[in-house]
């Protein structure tokens, strides 16, 4: 089995975090959001063996409520021996850029499973300070 954590690091305690997960590989998958230090799950997806290679997919929000820079995803592929991800984020802002809004990362996977391309899973974070 294949595990691999993501850190979203810069999502803040009571944000706002949309998440979305897609595959299109046969092999199964288990995504996890969670709290890296209560072990807290905020949300869990599974995808089931599918050779055909159709995609799948999940997306809705949660607020997260853990301490400050400590939200993780945890990706599990059981048939894997070898899972890796190319990450990136950015900030979201106002004014020219001198106030932070929030945070978005987005993550391409590849299992190995096939041809090397990197998409067979993707996830994408975006955060975002919750206004009352």
């Amino acid at each position: 089995m294949a595990t691999k954590t993501l850190y979203f690091t810069g999502i803040e305690n009571n944000w706002h975090v949309s998440y979305y997960f897609m595959t299109q590989a046969g092999y199964d998958y288990t995504v996890t959001l969670s709290d890296k230090d209560t072990g807290y799950i905020y949300y869990t997806w599974s995808k089931p063996y599918d050779p055909s290679g159709a995609p799948h997919s999940t997306a809705n929000i949660i607020l997260y409520t853990g301490s400050s820079g400590n939200l993780i995803c945890t990706v599990d592929c059981p048939q894997s021996t070898r899972l890796e991800f190319d990450m990136g984020n950015s900030d979201i802002t106002a004014n020219g850029g001198k106030i932070t809004l929030g945070k978005t990362y987005t993550a391409a996977f590849e299992d190995y499973g096939g041809s090397i391309d990197f998409n067979d899973l993707f996830v994408s974070i975006a955060g975002w300070k919750f206004y009352e």
